[in-house]
Order: structure tokens, then sequence, then C-alpha cells
């Protein structure tokens, strides 16, 4: 004879019934939420996966299996799909709440999985990717998920930061190479350059025979000869 409980038991074998108590959870992980519960409302999330993950199953999976695979009765591959997307984007948004941000991305990630252009996940990775430093995978989602929520609050509060942090990053790097290529010469080479002159000068003086009656156009030729070799009096920039 069957118990009441035994009764549960085979309804909860049933794809409708799976459904229905995965959108339950779904509920209670939302009334949790808005009390700012995280902790409790992720745990509602989560435990959606363990009555619907198995009903996804792809069409080529569903032909090896036969008669095996599971009567999805009236319920569609795609409300499925849509309640793990849903699910993975409510696990993301507590883990960022609880400032979790790896763990935001990877549920995220998980949803995008399934719908790569899911406008919410893109949304709640970039504002991970935001906290987390990655600033460019930041940029790129959040400027998606504006288009689909171009009044979001939160979106354009961070696009501000992000704003605010790519120019600390343009100064800083501004600052490292400012008069990288505008230095003058250290003292010492401008020293050996003098130095340099000074003995080509003596050994022009020998080449010429100077004496100490060298006549003014002796001197002029020196001068001129010394001008040709150094290349004149000026250090390159």
């Amino acid at each position: 004879e069957n118990t009441p409980r035994d009764g549960m038991a085979e309804m909860d074998n049933t794809v409708e019934a799976m459904m229905k108590k995965a959108n339950e959870l779904k509920g209670e992980g939302n009334a949790f939420y808005k009390e700012k519960k995280y902790q409790k409302a992720l745990g509602k999330y989560t435990k959606i996966f363990l009555y619907i993950n198995h009903l996804a199953l792809p069409q080529d999976l569903k032909q090896m299996v036969g008669n095996r695979a599971p009567d999805t009765g009236n319920v569609k591959p795609e409300d499925v799909k849509k309640l793990q997307i849903i699910a993975n984007q409510n696990c993301a948004m507590c883990a960022l709440r609880q400032l979790k941000f790896d763990k935001s991305v990877d549920f995220s990630e998980r949803a995008l999985k399934i719908d790569p252009e899911a406008p919410k996940a893109r949304m709640i990775r970039g504002r991970a990717r935001l906290r987390l430093g990655n600033l460019e995978g930041a940029r790129s989602d959040l400027l998606f998920a504006q288009k689909h929520f171009p009044k979001s609050d939160p979106i354009k509060s961070d696009l501000s930061e992000l704003k605010k942090k790519f120019k600390k990053v343009r100064d800083k790097q501004r600052q490292q190479y400012a008069g990288m290529f505008d230095r003058k010469p250290k003292k010492q080479v401008v020293e050996k350059n003098k130095k340099s002159t000074k003995d080509i000068s003596n050994l022009v003086s020998e080449m010429v025979g100077e004496q100490s009656h060298t006549s003014a156009s002796t001197d002029k030729e020196i001068k001129s000869l010394i001008s040709e070799m150094v290349g004149g009096d000026k250090v390159d920039k």
C-alpha cells in the first residue's frame, strides 16, 4: 500500500513536478534576497539545479539513450534553459552582494554558456570584473548590458567608476614615461666631450707644429679643423 510519502516521491519524478519545485525554490530564494539574506537565497537558487539540470539533455544524447530519456511532457527544453540561466544569474548576483567576485564571474559564465548574449549575465559579470580590476572585460560587458538596460543606475554608476579607474591608469603611465625622451645629457657626458675636444686640439697642434708664436691664421685653421673632426660644439638631443 502506497503511503502519501510514496505518492509524493512518485509525483516528484515527473518533469512537471520537478519544474514546479524548481520554480518554488526560485520564489523562496527571491524572498530571501529581498530580505538581504544572500547566503540563504544562494542556497535556494543552487538547489534548483538538482531538479532541472538533468532535464536539459542535448538532442543527440536523447537519441542515444532512446526510451530511457526522461519524458519532458508539457515542459519545453527552452523553459528548462531559461530557468537554468535565471538560477545562475541569481546565484551570481548573490555572490556579488557577498563581495565574492570570482564566484560571481563563475556563475555568470555558466549562464553565458547557455546563452552567450544573456544581457543580465553580462551586466553582473561586468560589475564583478570591475571590482576584480579587469577593466577591459568590465567595459565590454557593461557597454553591452547598457544597450539592453539603458536606465540602469548600477550600470551608469559602474561605468562612471570605470572611467575614473581608466584615467588613473593613464595618469600613472604618463608619470612613468614623462621626460623619457627629453632628458638633458648627464654632466659627465658633457665633461667627456670637452675633454675629447681638448685632446683633439692638442693632437692638431702637434700635427701643424704649433709654437708659442703661432699666427692668427694658423689658430683659425686649427679651430676649423677641430670643428670638422668633432662635428661642431652641440651635443645630440
